[in-house]
């Protein structure tokens, strides 16, 4: 079998299982930014599912009928009208379109944050900025979602939320050049 020539460079040859072990510092950077990236994109692939189950759930929920007693919620959800700033709008309007805007947003909110990692991968190896602030939101959702939500959203939010705080501990900010 003929032998191929590793035609790879830069990060890409330090990336990959294995890799940085018994290298130089350029492999071992490049497995750190691979990691980093890597936790970051699985952060981000969080806050897509939960969106998309979210917005599945809803999708079923509205379908399916309802028993006596959820009509009866829904009814009365229907029956109260708010006007907020000159709209008038059920409660059950808002609470389902508070509902979709979230899950919309979740899914928006992780591709981005996918497109990210993909297109400008410093900005996630090289800044603990876009790390933290993910950190941060899923560690807020998945506070809330302790108190409020099932079971799902809270698995899926600890999952970001270790993920990016993984990207977040293996991020390297380069050092600012030195005054000469």
């Amino acid at each position: 079998m003929p032998v191929r020539a590793d035609t790879r460079t830069g990060a890409e040859a330090g990336s990959g299982p294995g890799a940085g072990a018994g290298r130089g510092p350029e492999a071992r950077a490049g497995a750190a930014a691979h990691r980093s990236t890597t936790a970051f994109r699985t952060g981000a692939w969080a806050w897509v599912l939960t969106g998309a189950g979210h917005l599945a759930l809803a999708a079923v929920m509205a379908l399916r009928p309802e028993d006596p007693a959820g009509a009866r919620a829904t009814a009365a959800m229907r029956a109260y009208v708010v006007e907020i700033a000159g709209v008038r709008r059920s409660l059950y309007d808002i609470d389902l379109g508070m509902s979709w805007a979230m899950g919309t947003a979740l899914i928006f909110g992780g591709v981005v944050c996918l497109l990210v990692a993909r297109s400008a991968p410093a900005l996630v190896t090289r800044s603990r900025s876009l790390s933290g602030l993910g950190l941060a939101a899923s560690l807020v959702i998945l506070g809330l979602s302790l108190f409020l939500l099932p079971a799902p959203p809270i698995v899926l939010f600890a999952v970001a939320s270790v993920a990016f705080g993984g990207a977040l501990a293996t991020a390297r900010p380069v050092p600012p050049p030195a005054e000469r």
